[in-house]
Formats: C-alpha cells, structure tokens, sequence
C-alpha cells in the first residue's frame, strides 16, 4: 500500500487525510444501510445502492448528516434501527483520503479484513456514468492496479465470508 500512496500523494498534489470511520450495517431488503460514526463523533446515515460487479460502477446514494451536537440522535437512530431490522455487522476503518479532481482516492485499512484502495468518482450533472468510468480507468492504470486486483463487492460482504 505504501507504493499507491505514494502515487496517490503525487497525483492530489498533497498529503491524505486521515477519517477514522466505524458502520454498522443494517439489514435491509433492498441495497445497503448504515451508520458512519466518525472519531468526532459526528454521524452520517448512508443508504447506497451499488451492483456487485467488477470494475467501474454507478452507486446511488443518500446521506442523512448529524453534527457532534447531535450525537445523541444518532446513537438513539442507531438503537432503533438494530431493534427493527437488526444488525447486519460492522465494518470498522482507517481512511486514507486523496483528492484528485473530481475523484475521491480511498485508501482503506479494514480492521480483521486487510487493506484496499477505492476510487470514487462524483459526476456533476452533465456527466455520463462512461466519462467517469473512463476517469477511473485512467486513474487505475496511473495507480498500476490490474483489473484481477479490482473486488465486486462490499467490505461488509468480505467479512461475512
């Protein structure tokens, strides 16, 4: 990992940014749920859908945000979405952020799962999904990581294998 941030720090034109970030997925029918604590103890609830393919993928999200002042709310949300739908698990991390563009480079040590580098590419509007997987595309060669490196699903999926 060393080696890609590295190139990742060349790329963005800075050093990361350091996101110690702790989920708790929820079990849900439809996509995926869960709850983001940062180490602030700020909150953010993320339902995402996102195939479970190789390569580049479109991922559709929304996020609800809660400040260090609304710690309380989110523990209380937390409760009751494990008492309605139950816990799928956790998925407890390290972030390495790089900016590049428009891209997100995350570069992940996953606790009792390893280490894993993810591109996020944000569309603006008037993008196509083909222009910002072509912008991943370039981005993963220049980060030299071969296609047989790239996983289909979720860190939360890895860990209940």
């Amino acid at each position: 990992m060393e080696g890609i941030c590295r190139l990742a720090e060349e790329l963005s034109g800075g050093p990361h940014k350091l996101i110690k970030q702790d989920d708790t997925f929820y079990k849900v029918r439809n996509g995926r749920l869960k709850l983001r604590i940062y180490e602030d103890s700020s909150a953010t609830l993320v339902r995402y859908d996102r195939s479970d393919e190789g390569g580049p993928k479109l991922s559709d999200y929304d996020l609800l945000e809660f400040s260090t002042e609304e710690n309380g709310k989110a523990m209380k949300l937390d409760k009751m979405l494990k008492q309605c739908l139950g816990e799928r698990g956790r998925v407890v991390k390290d972030r390495k952020l790089y900016m590049v563009g428009q891209t997100r480079i995350h570069i992940d040590s996953v606790k009792n799962l390893g280490d894993f580098m993810e591109l996020e590419v944000v569309l603006d509007e008037s993008q196509t999904l083909e222009e910002g997987q072509k912008i991943a595309r370039d981005l993963q060669t220049k980060l030299g990581v071969a296609d047989e490196d790239l996983i289909e699903c979720a860190y939360m999926d890895l860990l209940e294998k």
